[in-house]
């Protein structure tokens, strides 16, 4: 199901997904319309994805070569190896349902992000229309997945981290069976008007990346991680962003009171003993935690002080 998503313009990708400062973006002084700018965007990307060999080694290093005129090689699109898909993401305000084609190389073993976490990656970054390289991570560095280009966050929730094995010397963590994968990027889940460094406005994204570990996080503090404040197999299962329980205007993720009833839902969740439940453990109204299909008393506005346990 397609659904709404927040692009965030402010990013000028912390540390190393463009290090440069946010003050350095360029913007353009009037950007163009969507509509005609993703025509162009999808028109680039395709021609990429097919004037394109693509090669990929045991770890997942991925390497782009611009096929010459009846050459062999096959395109990105034409190899089945790692099969090219795509997944359609509507953005009202744009008035544009974008395309995002990714290639799954590796999918993982462990666990999956959702959109508002924070991973451990590392990445490549090609421009379509050149087909240069524009930033490049070897070494993975952490980053919070909404603080980057709106795109990270549709993609990196199909895959998983992989396991790791810590052992002596120069290199203490070896990393094995990380998700790895491929996401190409119109500019209106990009930078769009912006330009930086040697990347221009309305540039094309292409990322290669490895996912090896996450941190699932807490964004409002209420002893709930983000990643469970939305209903166990709905449309937001991996976007917590636009889920809002009591429709106060605050998705759940960023709100203290999930229920609106005024009883914060940090005290909704404290034991008689002063510890929490989780979200695992939280009770209904009644006090049991025994039916799974249970509503946890923090979102429900019946439920006040004092509580059973």
């Amino acid at each position: 199901m397609n659904k709404y998503f927040k692009i965030v313009f402010s990013l000028a990708v912390i540390v190393t997904l463009f290090s440069c400062a946010r003050e350095d973006a360029n913007p353009v002084s009037k950007p163009r319309d969507y509509v005609e700018q993703y025509a162009k965007d999808i028109d680039s990307i395709n021609k990429f994805i097919d004037t394109h060999s693509m090669t990929v080694d045991a770890q997942f290093n991925v390497e782009f070569t611009e096929i010459p005129a009846n050459g062999p090689e096959i395109s990105i699109r034409e190899q089945t190896q790692y099969p090219l898909q795509f997944k359609t993401v509507t953005n009202v305000a744009h008035e544009v349902d974008y395309k995002i084609y990714y290639i799954v190389l590796n999918e993982g073993v462990g666990e999956r992000p959702t959109a508002v976490d924070s991973i451990h990656v590392s990445y490549r970054g090609v421009e379509t229309v050149k087909g240069d390289q524009f930033d490049f991570a070897q070494n993975p560095v952490w980053f919070r997945t909404d603080d980057l280009v709106a795109g990270w966050s549709e993609i990196l929730p199909y895959f998983k981290t992989g396991n790791y094995d810590p052992t002596d010397g120069p290199n203490p963590v070896n990393f094995s069976d990380y998700g790895a994968g491929i996401m190409f990027l119109p500019s209106g889940m990009g930078y769009y008007n912006l330009s930086q460094g040697t990347l221009s406005a309305y540039a094309n994204l292409v990322f290669s990346f490895k996912l090896f570990e996450l941190k699932y996080r807490d964004h409002d503090s209420d002893g709930i991680l983000s990643k469970d404040e939305v209903p166990l197999g709905s449309d937001f299962l991996y976007d917590p962003q636009d889920y809002d329980s009591d429709g106060d205007g605050i998705p759940n993720y960023f709100d203290v009171d999930d229920d609106n009833d005024r009883v914060l839902t940090k005290r909704e969740l404290k034991k008689p003993d002063g510890t929490y439940h989780t979200f695992e453990t939280a009770p209904g109204c009644d006090g049991l935690a025994t039916n799974p299909a249970r509503v946890r008393r923090y979102l429900d506005p019946a439920c006040k002080p004092p509580f059973a346990n």
